[in-house]
């Protein structure tokens, strides 16, 4: 994949993105993930991160993002679509 990724899929269910994962291999359909860790984040130099500055509150989710080729999001789209 080049640069014309679109995603598919963002949310923070695991379940649905591991089902969304398999179904694009059963297809054969490329696919780039990404995770975003809002407790990792680094607020500023020196500071640390969100979670050591105010705890657990409202930082406790991750965020799972699926991405396909452009040739390919339409194809992705309808068999993501099936599974809902």
């Amino acid at each position: 994949m080049l640069f014309n990724n679109r995603t598919v899929y963002l949310g923070a269910s695991r379940e649905k993105y591991e089902q969304y994962c398999k179904a694009l291999d059963a297809e054969k359909i490329k696919y780039k993930t990404n995770r975003i860790n809002h407790e990792e984040k680094m607020t500023a130099p020196g500071r640390g991160t969100l979670r050591g500055m105010g705890g657990n509150f409202g930082t406790d989710k991750t965020l799972y993002e699926i991405l396909v080729g452009e040739k390919d999001y339409d194809n992705a789209m309808g068999i993501l679509t099936a599974l809902k």
